[in-house]
């Protein structure tokens, strides 16, 4: 990746200096996308709603992930430029993954990192795993309602519905993990937090399954009002990690 000239543009000249059907996205510095164009949604099928609750580079594959951490490092800290020809494979809502070729541009007056990226999968060969098992949830605290798509359905092996509280999911924790991330749960909404964890879940099929959830607190007046997030099945990686 190269860093070029010592532009520091703002979403005005963002928006003019990137062809039309390019993915475009703004996020903040702590790496939340704060908006995304059509085109960025439309190449990986997740919606704002959902690409907001999980910083950037959750979605990065995690072999790309060090390495575009360590190029989005550099730009913050050379100060205000431009990086080119970062390709990194990106998660898409079905579990595919997409080569996407970045430009990132920083301003640092407004705290913000504008992304510019053009699909390049079908141009260069890369390598990519198996489709990953991953799916979004939506948890309204005050109601205790969540939401999930398709994906964490497939995941947790339920029948699909409407809405259910978070009790359907806790139920099937597996029971020497439940005490671990229901604390973590607590923590996230009294400190407005970040939520990660790594856990288990017992399928109704007997299998057990290893879990990464990453999401985040939405509060209003002072009170937490909805916890979002996604969650991925690694079972395969967790196996082979410890199998090392």
């Amino acid at each position: 990746m190269a860093r070029v000239g010592e532009e520091q543009p703002g979403e005005g000249e963002f928006e003019g200096a990137v062809e039309s059907e390019a993915m475009r996205a703004v996020q903040d510095f702590d790496g939340y996308l704060l908006s995304t164009n059509g085109a960025y949604e439309a190449v990986l099928g997740w919606s704002l709603d959902e690409l907001s609750t999980v910083p950037f580079w959750e979605l990065v594959h995690p072999e790309d992930q060090d390495r575009m951490m360590e190029d989005r490092e550099q730009l913050l800290l050379q100060g205000p430029g431009r990086m080119v020809a970062d390709r990194v494979r990106m998660l898409c809502r079905d579990g595919t993954h997409r080569l996407i070729r970045w430009d990132l541009w920083a301003n640092a007056e407004e705290e913000r990192i504008y992304l510019a990226g053009a699909d390049v999968s079908d141009e260069e060969s890369f390598v990519t795993d198996k489709r990953f098992l991953v799916g979004s949830w939506d948890w309204d605290v005050s109601r205790d309602h969540a939401t999930w798509s398709d994906g964490m359905f497939e995941i947790y092996g339920l029948p699909r519905m409407p809405g259910h509280s978070l009790d359907i999911a806790l139920q099937r924790l597996h029971e020497d993990d439940r005490l671990a991330i229901a604390a973590k749960v607590r923590q996230a909404l009294s400190t407005g937090e970040p939520y990660t964890a790594t856990h288990r879940i017992v399928r109704p099929d007997g299998a057990i399954r290893w879990l990464y959830s990453a999401g985040r607190v939405y509060s209003g007046a002072g009170e937490p009002q909805r916890m979002r997030g996604l969650t991925w099945d690694i079972t395969d990686r967790w196996h082979s990690d410890t199998a090392r």
